[in-house]
């Protein structure tokens, strides 16, 4: 089972994620998802009565997700749902969008589901692996991105990004221009791979084409394990629960979205006043041409 990459929290997501579950186990999960404050505060004894299981199942559980013990596990829950309005967050992503909720609903439901995906995203990259990126982002000589559908709007917007640090980039759409590009750069290149499954076969062919010629590439895709990220040399990691009838990956999106932005920010920090003064010099004000009656 993957862990996060973040010692200092994480058990959550790694809870909403683990897979070799017994349906005793995955109770146990469940409740304490429905029952988050007064699960952290229950004993072991208690919570096996509550579920219906035994202590022996608790600490079955408590080992699958990589904690020694129950005190340990309830510590680390503990500090995780700490802040009063993150657990509302965690809480309130849980319920689905449904067919008949009034607006008001819809509003707090996706709200809480895109937030839970943020806070969760930060929770499975460690600062080390995401240092290593802009190290590599800082010493490319351009930076290309690629992604079909919904994550080509995300590497559109990332390509911008680099137009305004000065970088040369691409963000090319259609497979055969991605694959193409992919052979044509070599040298300094640095590839970013997007997607949420981590099995687009396009993205795939070109994470192939990538590696033949040697290209640098990391993948931003989803906690699991699938194929992108066995290809890609570097992986960061996006979260979130997408539902059977997402438009577009929504959450998936929002996490890609804010995690790019991670990295820019931390890369203008690396040399602030460089990049400070070329986005000056970059920045074009939008103004609307304002169109004249003839009449």
């Amino acid at each position: 089972m993957k862990q996060p990459g973040n010692n200092r929290s994480g058990l959550l997501a790694t809870m909403r994620q683990v897979k070799d579950l017994s349906p005793s186990e995955r109770h146990i999960v469940d409740f304490i998802f429905a029952n988050l404050r007064d699960v952290s505060s229950m004993g072991i004894v208690e919570l096996g009565e509550r579920t219906f299981t035994s202590t022996t199942t608790v600490k079955r559980l408590c080992r699958k997700l990589g904690i020694e013990s129950y005190t340990d596990f309830r510590l680390q829950l503990s500090a995780e749902i700490a802040s009063y309005a993150r657990m509302n967050i965690l809480e309130g992503a849980r319920e689905p969008v449904d067919r008949y909720d009034t607006i008001s609903d819809i509003i707090t439901k996706v709200s809480d589901q895109n937030a839970k995906s943020i806070i969760d995203t930060s929770n499975i990259n460690s600062p080390e692996v995401i240092g290593e990126v802009i190290s590599l982002m800082r010493s490319a000589k351009r930076i290309d991105f690629y992604g079909v559908g919904p994550s080509n709007v995300v590497a559109v917007d990332a390509q911008i990004k680099c137009m305004r640090l000065g970088i040369p980039s691409s963000a090319l759409e259609g497979g055969l221009s991605m694959r193409m590009n992919a052979k044509a750069y070599q040298d300094g290149a640095l590839a970013f791979l997007i997607s949420y499954t981590g099995e687009t076969d396009t993205i795939i062919q070109v994470a192939k084409e990538l590696n033949s010629v040697g290209t640098t590439s990391v993948s931003l895709t989803s906690f699991t394990e699938n194929r992108l990220e066995k290809l890609c040399t570097h992986n960061l990691y996006v979260q979130s629960s997408e539902s059977w009838n997402r438009l577009g990956g929504m959450s998936s999106r929002i996490s890609t979205l804010n995690l790019l932005d991670v990295l820019f920010t931390a890369l203008i920090n690396t040399s602030y006043e460089e990049y400070t003064d070329i986005m000056n010099r970059t920045n074009v004000p939008n103004r609307e041409s304002e169109s004249k009656n003839p009449e």
